[in-house]
């Protein structure tokens, strides 16, 4: 029976941390910022109001300013300059390609908003190798909760007509491995993205992928082997 393997974008495919760092980086020297700390941004984005950016403004203001920089980036992906460009981690469209040779379904959850991951998709050439996605617009579209709670990751199982046994959840943060818990699917973390191996580990992990995207699909066989 075929299986169904769910993908978060930003952290898991796409090398978009780079460029949202450099995005960061021009907006707090724009808006007379200092240096926020990256690595806390990349920690406690999922929960902003709970962390210091060390950004030198109150909690409330580093929300606001992390949104704000959030638009431009996306903004500035779709305006043709290579430096805004986020592009797949190597060896991803090799191993997209390989577990859709092996007959499974590939779908996506992100937060990301709808308009600027299809640009983002259609730039890599990947979009037409996801039967089923979910995005940040479908909040308000489909009145699904995002991440981590189970909404858009449950609504799409079904909508592929899997179950959550037959389904695994990939991504770089905590947020995706509480979903795919939430879902019951299988859970897999990858730490090149946002959130470390311990952290990953915490929020219930089933199997951690550190090396290279070429494990990912290895990794997947052997769940369901």
């Amino acid at each position: 029976m075929k299986k169904l393997v769910v993908f978060d974008v930003d952290g898991t495919i796409l090398d978009s941390l780079s460029v949202f760092r450099r995005v960061l980086m021009e907006y707090s020297a724009e808006q007379g910022l200092p240096e926020p700390c990256f690595h806390s941004i990349m920690t406690g984005y999922g929960e902003p109001h709970a962390h210091d950016f060390k950004w030198g403004v109150s909690r409330e203001k580093q929300v606001e300013h992390l949104y704000a920089a959030y638009r431009i980036s996306d903004a500035l992906g779709k305006s043709g300059k290579p430096e805004y460009m986020p592009q797949l981690y190597a060896g991803v469209r090799e191993g997209l390609e390989h577990l859709q040779d092996l007959g499974y379904t590939l779908a996506l959850v992100t937060s990301k908003p709808e308009d600027p991951l299809l640009h983002t998709l259609e730039h890599c050439r990947v979009t037409h190798m996801f039967a089923g996605i979910r995005h940040g617009n479908d909040e308000q579209r489909r009145g699904e909760k995002e991440k981590p709670h189970p909404d858009q990751l449950v609504s799409l199982i079904k909508e592929l007509s899997f179950h959550p046994e037959e389904s695994v959840m990939i991504g770089d943060t905590t947020m995706d491995m509480l979903m795919g818990r939430g879902a019951k699917t299988q859970t897999m973390g990858v730490t090149w993205g946002a959130h470390r191996r311990d952290l990953l580990a915490d929020a219930g992990a089933h199997h951690i992928v550190e090396r290279h995207f070429d494990d990912v699909p290895l990794t997947v066989k052997k769940i369901f082997s």
